[in-house]
């Protein structure tokens, strides 16, 4: 898996909450990442079972862009404390 996508995982699980890279998360990142992942999708599907790794990598980062969106949309806790 390229270099860039192990950090969007990274900085994910660490993320701080700021409205901006949630900002960014959402508009930019989350959205590249997801074509990413349907082109993986499509290349492991195309060569069924001849490359696992691609499997996993494509597995990997479905997991990553779901755990990303649901850490990304704000809970009613969150957006009564922004609203103040």
């Amino acid at each position: 898996m390229p270099k860039y996508m192990l950090d969007y995982i990274r900085l994910c699980r660490e993320c701080s909450l700021d409205l901006r890279t949630i900002g960014n998360m959402r508009s930019i990142v989350i959205p590249t990442l997801q074509r990413e992942a349907a082109g993986l999708r499509s290349a492991v599907s195309e060569f069924a079972g001849e490359f696992p790794e691609l499997e996993q990598d494509a597995e990997l980062l479905e997991s990553a862009i779901c755990d990303g969106l649901q850490r990304c949309m704000p809970q009613p806790h969150q957006q009564d404390l922004f609203a103040a």
